[in-house]
């Protein structure tokens, strides 16, 4: 049984504890089938997609932030070195950043079917190192002694479109089967700039803005509340579907997410998350990289297993908008290959209802 497993294992446990516990209080709180109320006063983190449904005809918008920092280097889950990548490498990176910025909206279909579409804008940096002494290390590029890089990339993403089934839905007790569909609207096409270090060339696989395939969204999300407390567990994944027109496909993924929250009063609730994720590394490659210029040029140095957690609180105000925020920190990571170590993860949210 591997570490993913095992988290699965015990935050199920912990998920199934805390619903025993809210069983037996008294039964005088509002059911979760009071869809209307559970969203005004939603207790949901602000990471999380998933975890009720909405009522026919209403509407929820969303605008939601995130931050992924990464610093240092680690191979194989161990802690590395610049001049370690070195001795593979040309180059190595050590800090990463990601900021992704989602617009997000909801709709009831009916009283067990919701719909939800996402579309999304992301801004990615990369710094770049190279050894002294290095330059013209292949063709195309031109590193001069102790020079740092910078690479800066920014645009829209992959569109995705999804929908939610209530698949138990009794008093306390929701069961929600989804199922969603990536559109490759991102770019896989980024190329640097002259005086950069892929002048005119495509940039590596993370500096791009979208998969270029068709991605499969299967979820399944068990949520229990009553009165103030809400807790749920959510299994999830990524499938591709095929290659793209490069000649890759980015690694498929799963994440085990179980949460709790308590509203302590009408404006402000609290949370505590674990998320649990496992994604491989890249089929095929991009023709026109180089795999030795550095660690994010090679496919192998894609995906892992991390496992973060989080705490965070939400604000309600004018009855039917909410601001969540939520910050996290990894309490494992072992990544395939070389890559950065992740760091911190910061989310934001404003939700209006209609």
């Amino acid at each position: 049984m591997n570490i993913i497993q095992k988290w699965c294992l015990l935050l199920f446990t912990m998920a199934a504890g805390t619903t025993t516990v809210f069983a037996q209080e008294d039964t005088l709180a509002t059911p979760i089938v009071c869809l209307s109320c559970v969203c005004k006063k939603d207790v949901t983190p602000a990471a999380v997609m998933i975890s009720h449904l909405h009522a026919r005809g209403e509407w929820m918008f969303s605008y939601r932030y995130m931050n992924m920092d990464a610093r240092g280097i680690q191979q194989n889950g161990t802690a590395v070195s610049n001049d370690q990548v070195y001795n593979q490498y040309l180059m190595s990176s050590d800090k990463m950043r990601m900021d992704m910025h989602m617009l997000m909206a909801m709709y009831g279909l009916g009283r067990k079917i919701t719909l939800m579409g996402m579309a999304e804008y992301n801004r990615s940096s990369m710094n770049m190192n190279a050894p002294e002494g290095s330059m013209h290390m292949h063709p195309g590029m031109d590193m001069s002694a102790g020079m740092e890089h910078e690479m800066k990339t920014s645009g829209f993403g992959d569109v995705s479109l999804t929908a939610l089934y209530g698949l138990v839905y009794m008093p306390y007790h929701l069961v929600i089967v989804s199922g969603g569909l990536s559109i490759p609207t991102g770019s896989i096409q980024t190329k640097g700039g002259r005086g950069s270090m892929y002048p005119d060339q495509r940039y590596p696989y993370m500096m791009q803005r979208g998969s270029g395939t068709w991605d499969v969204l299967p979820g399944i999300t068990y949520t229990y509340q009553k009165g103030k407390s809400m807790a749920s567990s959510q299994l999830y994944s990524t499938i591709r579907t095929g290659y793209n027109s490069v000649g890759y496909k980015l690694g498929n993924k799963i994440s085990f997410n179980s949460w709790f929250a308590y509203r302590w009063f009408n404006w402000m609730s609290t949370s505590l998350r674990v998320e649990a994720t496992a994604a491989g590394s890249i089929k095929g490659s991009d023709p026109d990289l180089y795999i030795y210029t550095e660690p994010a040029a090679n496919p192998v140095n894609y995906g892992g297993q991390a496992v973060f957690g989080y705490a965070g609180i939400n604000f309600y105000f004018l009855n039917r908008n909410k601001i969540a925020v939520e910050g996290g920190l990894p309490l494992y990571q072992n990544l395939n290959g070389i890559q950065s170590t992740l760091y911190t993860n910061i989310n934001f949210n404003y939700s209006i209802l209609l």
